[in-house]
């Protein structure tokens, strides 16, 4: 499946998805972005597609927002693009609720709101190249309160400070120190590492892969508080060891074989 800007190829049970525009640094557009909501949605009701690794065509993951369209917007077009309801939040929505992993292969620099996409993926693979960063104090603007959120939410209020006040880019090794990389490989093992990691999560069992997400997602406050979360939690427990597939994961374990799951 190709478009202009948007690339989709399944590759055993998980799909690899490219932002599409390299001679612009990949570049986010709101065609892009609603392009990118439309695919994981699909995505999603593939029985077959455990896993999404995101990344970025060429040498960049993505330089973020493409300035020169916005440069030609009115500031209620600009903030409708980036604002509650826009693409960007339509993307970054699709991304958390997509049932399983979703993993950013982060390749150069992913800028503003593209350090924002990949840090709303569930895990960040990057190396030496990698640099991610947020410079809206150098544009004059302040960033949308449910992206500052969720970089508080995910690495905490000391990095989120980092960011949002040097505007720097902060590179490979620092990120992954910072705890904003999950995995720091060499520049030549990136690529492969990624799609070995995402192949992998595969075949551990579907039902407790998405529990897992959907849980995680819960407690973390995504989506509601603990106590009006926690019946849900629990049917998610008990729908799983009741499950097939808790019946052959303990029978492979004892046979000490591979699962098979269907």
């Amino acid at each position: 499946m190709v478009n202009e800007e948007l690339q989709v190829k399944i590759r055993k049970n998980f799909a690899v998805i490219t932002l599409n525009r390299p001679s612009k640094g990949n570049a986010l557009t709101a065609s892009m972005l609603e392009g990118l909501a439309g695919v994981l949605d699909s995505l999603a009701g593939d029985d077959n597609v455990r896993c999404v690794v995101l990344k970025g065509a060429g040498e960049k993951f993505s330089v973020g927002m493409d300035l020169n369209a916005m440069a030609d917007c009115t500031p209620e077009e600009n903030q409708r693009l980036i604002g509650a309801g826009g693409p960007l939040r339509l993307a970054i929505e699709a991304v958390e609720e997509f049932p399983f992993p979703v993993v950013a292969m982060v390749r150069g620099h992913a800028a503003g709101a593209a350090c924002e996409l990949a840090t709303s993926c569930d895990l960040r693979v990057g190396s030496s190249s990698s640099r991610m960063g947020t410079p809206p104090a150098r544009l004059g603007i302040v960033y949308p309160p449910e992206g500052l959120e969720r970089f508080v939410r995910t690495f905490g209020l000391s990095v989120a400070r980092k960011l949002f006040f040097t505007a720097r880019y902060f590179e490979g090794r620092e990120l992954y120190m910072m705890g904003m990389l999950d995995f720091f490989v060499t520049d030549e093992e990136l690529e492969p590492f990624t799609m070995e990691l995402a192949d992998r999560m595969t075949r551990n069992a579907p039902l407790s892969t998405r529990g897992h997400k959907r849980t995680l997602a819960l407690i973390a406050g995504q989506e509601a508080a603990p106590p009006e979360a926690m019946s849900e939690i629990m049917g998610l427990v008990t729908e799983a060891i009741a499950s097939d597939e808790a019946v052959e994961g303990i029978r492979a374990f004892q046979e000490k074989r591979a699962p098979k799951w269907r």
